[in-house]
């Protein structure tokens, strides 16, 4: 029987480098660097939340991005939404070059949440770029294969 959502937490960022560690802190303290999934957890929060510093653009809300960790089942699930950019879209880059200081955020989010991210479109309202991985991932057997659930 699934779960409800649980909301560990949210924070507010302002779209500038310094905020990425803003969102890292806020996994250290809403999970604790006990957690299983910590290092994972933290990782993702750092590429998703990176690129949405370096690619989105100011919209309706301004510069702020919000980092939310939530757990379901056995997934911690992370969300990030951001003011969204008319020229960019998040995607997996066929290749980055071996020595490029770019480009492979989105690809370490495929590998840790095997595959489980996406991106909800929200238009000129902003886009969240989502990932669920395993709450414990030495016992990663199952995958999810939906965004996040709302919360009640």
């Amino acid at each position: 029987m699934p779960q409800t959502p649980r909301k560990l937490g949210e924070i507010f960022v302002r779209r500038k480098p310094e905020s990425v560690s803003q969102a890292r802190e806020m996994v250290r303290d809403l999970l604790g660097a006990n957690h299983p999934a910590y290092e994972q957890a933290r990782l993702v929060v750092s590429e998703i939340t990176t690129n949405a510093v370096e690619h989105s653009e100011s919209g309706p809300v301004g510069d702020l991005v919000m980092v939310v960790l939530k757990v379901v089942n056995d997934f911690v699930y992370v969300e990030v939404t951001d003011p969204g950019s008319a020229s960019r879209k998040p995607h997996l880059q066929e290749c980055s070059p071996l020595y490029a200081e770019s480009g492979r955020g989105l690809f370490i989010v495929d590998e840790i949440s095997a595959g489980n991210w996406g991106v909800r479109d929200f238009g000129p309202g902003g886009r969240t770029v989502w990932c669920a991985i395993p709450a414990d991932p030495s016992n990663a057997d199952c995958s999810p294969v939906a965004p996040p659930p709302a919360l009640p």
